[in-house]
């Protein structure tokens, strides 16, 4: 057995009532394939920094912003394999990345939103440019 984790992205488009069945249907894809759920953590909407397009039938979307989220799963390659082609029928997810990871979660983005609050309360920067380093010219 092999852990995998898909990192998806939610066309802006959907309404956040609507949210809890599209990751139902990611994990429905999962589980259809034969794979388990181990972690995931709910999608919320996220800046991108370049826009991104779309297009379902005769509509084009050029989205700004999307819908971040993640899950965790186990399952064999060939499970894996079935996986990504369930995902790329669902017409609601802008892009999703399937990857190898490891069993233990890490890193949540939840995690870091409160590191980086602790941080802002701290009064410690939170950016290069408030840290006071310096940055290198780029010499051409």
């Amino acid at each position: 057995m092999q852990t995998y984790e898909i990192g998806y992205l939610i066309l802006p488009s959907i309404p956040e009532n609507e949210l809890s069945g599209i990751t139902d249907a990611i994990k429905a894809v999962v589980e259809k394939a034969g794979g388990t759920v181990l972690d995931g953590e709910a999608p919320f909407k996220y800046d991108l920094s370049y826009t991104m397009t779309k297009t379902i039938g005769a509509s084009r979307y050029v989205v700004s912003e999307a819908y971040l989220g993640w899950l965790k799963f186990e399952g064999e390659p060939e499970q894996a394999v079935a996986v990504k082609s369930g995902l790329d029928k669902i017409d609601e997810l802008l892009r999703f990345l399937l990857v190898k990871a490891s069993r233990e979660t890490t890193f949540t983005f939840a995690k870091a939103r409160e590191a980086l609050e602790e941080k802002e309360e701290v009064g410690e920067p939170t950016s290069v440019e408030d840290s006071g380093v310096a940055k290198e010219a780029v010499v051409e």
